[in-house]
């Protein structure tokens, strides 16, 4: 019996024990509770009371004493709408229902004090289910301060973590309004600096989890600097029992230190160890916010120091007039531009009007007046008559400044004077139109000096290639070959100067259609072969094994790059040969195509290099004299060589030869190519088929007839387009060969004609006019092709092989 009842009492001993640590942990956390810096209070939702709340509650709402806050419920702590508008107790009731469904809930909230005062509030509400009756804690901090800080910060964001496990003892109720606290909170040794408590918030800002921190203490967290700081605030608590609010620096976990702010009181445990409960905030936003102020304040002051550093340069005056009052002010350089001074202007807007060109009055008065009613921009030009008649143009500009309603209340404007620039402009229009003028007259002359040039050379080449060389003796032939080579000199120097005027006026302008590079040096090596025979050297076309043929592009002007430097190559050359390298490439990330010309010639010295791609430049007098040229063709294949986005880069040496690199970034051609067939220039065979020739040129009918012999076709000629007109509607023509210009129709009006009759019998121009935008309006028209003069008997051929099925 004895040993029951010993046992009975250790039992009721160690319950008395664990009481006392309950008691003491209770009256730790309602310290806590009592001693925050935040308004708590927990609401009995069953009878929509306070059943708890703490000092800063009381304080926060200015309620006598926490038995008349207990007698309260949360509308008699509100005014009756919320700045959303709606009613404060049906708003209270939609966010007490969100923390039942949803979880704890922060949002912005106007409180009012008995007094009738009210201020702007941060509220968290926290469901705390407890057995049977269904609480809530509300926590709530006046930011009044912080939103007047924030300026136009309207949010002030928090967040805070959920809590899903109810606690059943007052203990856990406490705990988690302690983790749900958008501050942090810790419990420190006073005699270690250990922590004992820390919640969720400060593991956060710290970057330690809670668990780190219950094995370090403060000191760890606090720079060296600080120490001094920190006795002075233990030996505060120590005398009074609390200390703060200060702030000082954290060490976070990852080496960078950040502001906190700090307060607390001293409080014992049931053992009477003496702890230090802290509240601790993180301000760095605060503070960033604080850096922002004072840059934007910095900048804008810098802004002003420079806007007015800006006008002093620009010599721009700046206004305001005040449209209720008629009030108008200058600063020190609207003076200037109006030529007064201070003390004879009066400051009205009668003042600004006195001072304009008579002329020019109603135009300003009109214009402002209009932008203040809000239909128009306020930018005129006008006229200012200083006092000394001198008369100047002035430039304005202004912004109407009206309140909510759209009334206008201020006009804000600069002016500057724009006499000079006017002045200039006006040079530069009169030198613009006199240049588009000589421009336009230049135009006209190359294109009546290229259509003058090749009528007569049509009948010089075309007579050269019909000349049988087989009946002619060796010094014949040679006269011959001299002659051809002189007629096709002249025709490349003629293209030449019109390819320049057009580099020249930005009038040149290149097609995108898919081509074959192959094709190209085909085509390049047939123009060369007369010299390379005459002269006795070979040139030697190399294509690399990687390199991808088709390409988008201008397959004529890509043409033209290769020949110019082939050509130039095969002129400066004497013994030796030509090389033509083909491979692939890239250029600035880019697929390319690598072109390299490599010629055994007479080669150039450094001087002659620096001026090779200038125009009307070559080597030296003695190289003109010898080979002759106009000194455009590397010109302009510099200049068509940028205009396709490639480089071009030359290395010669005297006497040893010059090699050209080209790298031409050209777009893939994402279709097949055929190639051009073997016999393109063979003499068609025409046997059955009618030809018209439109020409009104005797010596130009003679030479196509001529060409077109070999082909057996029957062929009628007729002297204008009125008798080419009877001739088509009259019988049938596989193909009209059309001049352009011929007397009493002319021959744009005579395919009209035609066309109209029967549509689909192909039309070729046959004009001497050969510009790019010649060509373009003939095909536009609706020629079918277009052959310049003077004719090329094998692309006459290789268009009657395309056109005559």
């Amino acid at each position: 019996m004895s040993e029951r009842l010993r046992a009975l009492e250790q039992e009721v001993e160690a319950l008395k024990r664990a009481l006392k640590r309950a008691e003491a942990e209770n009256t730790k956390y309602k310290t806590l509770f009592d001693v925050s810096g935040d308004a708590l209070s927990i609401i009995d939702l069953a009878s929509g009371k306070f059943i708890e709340c703490n000092q800063a509650a009381i304080d926060l709402h200015g309620v006598g004493s926490a038995q008349y806050f207990l007698s309260l419920s949360p509308s008699d702590l509100s005014p009756e709408y919320q700045p959303c508008g709606r009613r404060s107790d049906e708003l209270a009731k939609t966010y007490i229902e969100d923390t039942l469904v949803h979880g704890p809930q922060l949002f912005q909230w106007v409180h009012s004090r008995l007094d009738g005062s009210t201020f702007q509030c941060l509220v968290s509400l926290t469901s705390l289910p407890l057995k049977d009756k269904q609480l809530v804690l509300a926590i709530g901090r006046d930011i009044s301060e912080l939103l007047e800080t924030k300026g136009k910060l309207d949010d002030v964001v928090s967040d805070f973590e959920s809590v899903k496990t109810a606690y059943l003892k007052e203990k856990e109720k406490f705990e988690l309004f302690v983790n749900l606290a958008p501050v942090g909170i810790a419990i420190n040794k006073m005699s270690s600096g250990e922590f004992d408590y820390v919640n969720k918030e400060f593991s956060r800002f710290s970057g330690y989890d809670v668990d780190e921190l219950n094995q370090m203490d403060y000191w760890q967290l606090t720079p060296k600097k600080y120490d001094k700081q920190e006795q002075e605030q233990l030996t505060s608590l120590s005398k009074t029992g609390r200390y703060g609010p200060y702030v000082k620096e954290y060490i976070h976990k990852d080496g960078h230190v950040y502001p906190v702010q700090l307060s607390g009181v001293q409080i014992k445990s049931a053992t009477e160890e003496e702890f230090i409960c802290s509240v601790v905030q993180d301000i760095s936003e605060q503070k960033a916010i604080e850096s922002q102020l004072q840059s934007a304040k910095e900048h804008a002051e810098s802004n002003a120091l420079r806007l007015k550093l800006a006008n002093d340069s620009a010599e721009i005056g700046v206004w305001e007039w005040d449209v209720e009052k008629d009030e108008l002010i200058w600063d020190k350089w609207m003076y200037k531009l109006y030529g007064i001074t201070e003390c004879c202007f009066s400051g009205a807007y009668e003042a600004w009007q006195n001072s304009v060109h008579p002329d020019d009055i109603a135009y300003c008065h009109n214009l402002l007046t209009e932008a203040v009613k809000g239909g128009v921009r306020f930018e005129p030009e006008f006229r200012v008559v200083h006092p000394n008649g001198n008369i100047r143009t002035i430039k304005a500009s202004a912004e109407i400044i009206r309140n909510d309603k759209g009334k206008a209340l201020r006009v804000i404007g600069v002016n500057y004077d724009v006499t000079e620039k006017n002045e200039a402009i006006n040079a530069l229009e009169w030198a613009r139109n006199e240049a588009e003028k000589a421009s336009k007259t230049k135009s006209e002359f190359l294109a009546n000096m290229s259509h003058e040039i090749r009528t007569p050379m049509n009948a010089i080449l075309g007579g050269l290639q019909m000349v049988d060389q087989r009946s002619l003796d060796k010094r014949s032939q040679i006269m011959l070959e001299n002659a051809t080579s002189s007629a096709q000199s002249l025709l490349t120097i003629i293209n030449d100067i019109l390819d320049y005027s057009k580099i020249e006026d930005n009038k040149l302008d290149l097609e995108q259609a898919p081509f074959l590079m192959t094709e190209v040096l085909k085509s390049v090596r047939f123009e060369v072969d007369g010299i390379l025979s005459q002269k006795g050297i070979e040139l030697i076309t190399n294509i690399d094994e990687a390199f991808s043929d088709g390409w988008l592009g201008d397959m004529v002007r890509v043409k033209q790059i290769c020949l110019n430097l082939v050509s130039n190559a095969v002129k400066f050359t004497e013994h030796g040969n030509v090389t033509l390298n083909l491979y692939p490439t890239m250029l600035e990330s880019r697929a390319a195509i690598g072109l390299t010309v490599i010629d055994t010639g007479i080669g150039m010295s450094e001087e002659a290099l620096k001026r090779v791609f200038e125009r009307f430049s070559q080597a030296d007098s003695s190289t003109t004299r010898r080979f002759g040229g106009t000194g455009l063709g590397m010109s302009i294949t510099l200049s068509l060589v940028k205009m396709m986005g490639g480089t071009i880069d030359v290395q010669s040496q005297t006497g040893v030869g010059t090699t050209f690199t080209v790298h031409l970034p050209l777009p893939k051609a994402t279709k097949v190519i055929k190639p051009l067939s073997d016999n393109i220039y063979n003499t068609p065979q025409l046997s059955g088929k009618r030809i018209l020739i439109a020409e009104d040129n005797e010596i130009n009918r003679m030479i196509v007839r001529s060409m077109l012999e070999k082909t057996s076709a029957k062929m009628l000629t007729v002297t204008n387009g009125k008798l080419a007109v009877e001739a088509a509607t009259q019988k049938y023509f596989d193909i009209i060969l059309m001049d352009i210009q011929m007397p009493e129709m002319d021959g744009v009006e005579a395919m009209l004609k035609i066309k109209a009759v029967n549509p689909t019998i192909p039309i070729v121009a046959l004009t001497a006019n050969a510009m790019v935008s010649d060509v373009k309006h003939y095909l536009q028209e609706g020629f079918d092709e277009h052959l310049s003069k003077p004719i090329d008997m094998n692309k006459l051929f290789r268009l009657l092989n395309t056109l005559i099925s």
